[in-house]
């Protein structure tokens, strides 16, 4: 028996290279239940409720515990990955940020994952992207700070398109971000924002369906904003406008999990979180999270690219 536990983190999971966005780094369909086969012969796949009665009850996890995790609510675990988790009996959890679903609003990091995978040069579209800069008052000396700062590479990503996305995601001012994405969207993706979000995202009727089929649907925050660049008022209004969409579609809003959207937060987002009762927080460090000794709401998860596929 177990009280540490892996977590798995998924986002797109499709045909990718078939489709029309086949630079989007995603995880392909048939990856994905290679991966399942892995995790089946090597773990105990738990469904949330067990995780819930863990933590409230005390109680140990099966040997070799794993939970698998899929954000953003993208219309791929609708259509490929629901299907594979009912034909083996695996339950999983989902966590679609609010105005994804009810407003089919693209998300910032959608429309960015966009721009890159329509881009076969990295070197053109930094090159872009400063330039739009320095059209609109940014100097070439701030430009040069802000790489300094941001352009360092991950396990994932070129230092020069993690500062791509950073100043894309937060670092600009908002006004000036969604100018510029919008600018490199029409250059480089071609169609509209809200075309492509009606075909990326669930509607409330499939998210629904999720939970009529037993996979548990939490909150992802409602704008997908980075919470910890938000004061406390607009993190207030950011999870409540979540809970509330959660309430619409049924979705347990006691004992209730977060998933940190860029797996941002900081102490008044906590505090937060504790106020509304939620009792487990989830990030994006790559680590065992352990059920027993770290902080309930700052568990970490595995990326899939993580394990074997």
């Amino acid at each position: 028996m177990s009280k540490e536990l892996t977590i798995v983190m998924y986002h797109y999971v499709r045909p990718i290279l078939k489709s029309k966005y086949p630079g989007i780094k995603g995880l392909e369909i048939e990856k994905f239940k290679k991966q399942l086969d892995y995790f089946e012969e090597n773990y105990s796949i738990i469904n949330t409720e067990e995780l819930i009665e863990s933590v409230i009850k005390n109680k140990s996890l099966p040997h070799n515990p794993c939970w698998l995790t899929f954000d953003d609510g993208y219309k791929d675990h609708f259509q490929y990955v629901l299907p594979e988790l009912m034909k083996r009996k695996i339950t999983g959890a989902f966590f679609p940020p609010k105005v994804a679903i009810t407003e089919s609003k693209l998300l910032d990091v959608n429309s960015i994952h966009h721009i890159l995978s329509c881009n076969k040069s990295s070197k053109r579209l930094l090159k872009d992207l400063n330039n739009l800069c320095l059209e609109n008052g940014v100097s070439n000396e701030e430009l040069n700070l802000y790489y300094k700062k941001y352009g360092i590479a991950n396990r994932f990503d070129e230092a020069e398109i993690i500062y791509i996305k950073r100043m894309l995601q937060h670092v600009l001012p908002e006004k000036l971000r969604n100018k510029i994405v919008s600018v490199l969207f029409k250059k480089y993706v071609g169609i509209s924002e809200e075309e492509l979000s009606k075909k990326l995202y669930m509607n409330i009727d499939e998210v629904s369906t999720l939970i009529k089929n037993g996979m548990y649907v939490g909150s992802h925050g409602c704008m997908h904003h980075w919470l910890d660049r938000l004061n406390k008022d607009e993190q207030l209004l950011d999870i409540k406008n979540s809970l509330e969409f959660l309430e619409e579609i049924n979705a347990p809003t006691n004992n209730w999990i977060m998933n940190y959207p860029y797996g941002s937060y900081n102490s008044t987002t906590l505090s937060l979180l504790r106020k509304f009762g939620a009792l487990i927080g989830i990030t994006t460090e790559a680590k065992i999270a352990s059920i027993k000794t770290g902080n309930l709401l700052t568990l970490p998860r595995f990326d899939t690219n993580d394990f074997p596929q």
